[in-house]
C-alpha cells in the first residue's frame, strides 16, 4: 500500500520516462543500468594516480579495463534514497541534484563552465582543480562526452527533482 506522489513528481516521472530520457541509463528496480558512460562529469580532486604517476585525472573504466572507449566512464549510480546520498557525480563535483540534473542537459556545456563553488569540498589543502585547468584534460573528457544535450524548461527541471526526491525511502533514513 503506497502513497500517491505529489502533482510535481507525477509530471517528473513522466519526464524522466519519457521526454528526458533519464531511464536510458537511470533504470531498473534501482534506477540504474549497471553500465559505465561517459557524460563530461567534471574532474575534481587528487584523481586516480599510481604512485609513479603524476596526473590527478580519474579515467574511469578505463583504468580498470585499458580500452580507449571506456575513457571518462563511470557507473551509473542508483537513485533510490538520492535526495540523501550529495554530493553528485564520482568526483563530487555537483552539492545539489539540481546542479548534475543541469549538467545532463549540456554535458560539454557544463564542464567547460563548471564552478568549483558547487562542489562540497573537504577542509584540506589539495590542488582540486588541476585537471579542470588543463585545456587537454577537459578536451579529452569533452570527446569522451556520449550523452546528447537536451532542452527542458525550468518547470520540467523542477518537475524532475520532486520526482528523484520521492525516490526517498523514509523507513531506510
Amino acid at each position: 500500500n503506497g502513497t500517491a506522489m505529489e502533482p510535481e513528481a507525477m509530471r517528473g516521472m513522466v519526464l524522466f520516462y519519457g521526454k528526458a530520457d533519464c531511464a536510458s541509463c537511470h533504470s531498473g528496480r534501482f534506477q540504474t543500468d549497471h553500465d559505465f558512460h561517459a557524460i563530461a562529469m567534471p574532474q575534481i580532486g587528487p584523481g586516480k594516480a599510481a604512485r609513479f604517476e603524476s596526473h590527478a585525472r580519474d579515467t574511469g573504466r578505463m583504468r580498470v579495463t585499458g580500452r580507449a572507449e571506456d575513457a571518462y566512464a563511470f557507473r551509473t549510480p542508483p537513485l533510490r534514497n538520492v535526495a540523501q546520498t550529495a554530493p553528485y557525480g564520482h568526483a563530487g563535483a555537483y552539492g545539489t541534484r539540481e546542479g548534475v540534473v543541469r549538467h545532463h542537459l549540456d554535458p560539454v556545456g557544463s564542464l567547460r563552465a563548471y564552478d568549483i563553488a558547487q562542489a562540497v569540498m573537504p577542509g584540506f589543502d589539495a590542488d582540486d582543480l588541476r585537471v579542470m585547468q588543463d585545456e587537454g584534460e577537459l578536451t579529452a573528457i569533452a570527446a569522451a562526452n556520449d550523452l546528447a544535450p537536451m532542452t527542458l524548461s525550468d518547470a520540467e527541471v523542477d518537475d524532475i527533482l520532486a520526482f528523484l526526491n520521492a525516490l526517498t525511502d523514509p523507513q531506510s533514513i
